[in-house]
């Protein structure tokens, strides 16, 4: 197995209004797990109460699941990269939060969990990358920020 990198130009997203970032798979074949590597900017789960992060949210309603970065299919279904926090109280306040060990909401790389069964896709492929409040529409009327990443894929 090894990391491939995935992206020609550095893939940005953002936190509110349906600002995914999009990248299509160059190589067809089995992905085991995908990693991010943060390029530029920050995101923002309040921007009147929380500090910008690279991967999630500081706020201590998350406790120790503060990262929020996900990525998708085209039809917005999760890849099933993390352990997700699920139906939490109000319109899913914490839907899509979670914890890696050893991955902070402002480390330089995302490294996923493996998957359980290896990913087969096939070229030109499209995921997209998504902040879990924006993903879900819930919650994001205070967010900000925009973030650029490169993307890997470990085959």
């Amino acid at each position: 197995m090894r990391w491939k990198m995935i992206n020609n130009v550095p893939v940005c997203f953002g936190a509110r209004d349906d600002t995914y970032g999009t990248f299509n798979i160059r190589e067809r074949g089995l992905i085991y797990t995908f990693k991010l590597v943060h390029k530029n900017g920050s995101l923002s789960c309040n921007t009147d109460t929380s500090p910008p992060s690279h991967w999630g949210c500081g706020h201590s309603i998350y406790r120790n699941k503060k990262l929020l970065t996900v990525i998708t299919y085209p039809n917005k279904t999760a890849l099933p990269l993390a352990d997700y926090l699920r139906h939490e109280r109000g319109c899913g306040l914490r839907y899509y939060s979670y914890e890696i060990a050893g991955i902070g909401i402002n480390s330089p790389e995302l490294v996923f969990n493996n998957l359980t069964t290896p990913l087969a896709v096939s070229n030109g492929q499209e995921f997209q990358i998504w902040d879990g409040q924006d993903l879900t529409d819930c919650s994001e009327n205070n967010n900000g920020g925009q973030m650029c990443v490169d993307v890997y894929a470990l085959y």
